[in-house]
């Protein structure tokens, strides 16, 4: 089972030759994290800002948060309510 709790297959792409590339629900592929169409809507309920390529990598202001290297964080965050 994954990060998003489920262990759903994904078609993550098709090749030239018609076959499929089958991954999990909630596993890295291409530069995003794929999610079965459940697990999008849940997404989409709790990060209503959206998320460029994960679910919870922007902030509730619309700034990118999440990633590696440096620290991109939101001044509206910061400073707090």
């Amino acid at each position: 089972m994954n990060a998003c709790g489920c262990d759903k297959d994904i078609v993550a792409m098709s090749r030239r030759d018609g076959s499929d590339v089958i991954k999990k629900c909630g596993e890295w592929f291409s530069g995003r994290t794929l999610l079965c169409e459940e697990c999008e809507e849940t997404a989409k309920r709790q990060f209503p800002q959206g998320w460029k390529y994960y679910p919870g990598d922007v902030c509730a202001h619309g700034v990118y948060v999440g990633g590696v290297g440096p620290d991109y964080m939101c001044p509206n965050c910061e400073l707090g309510p």
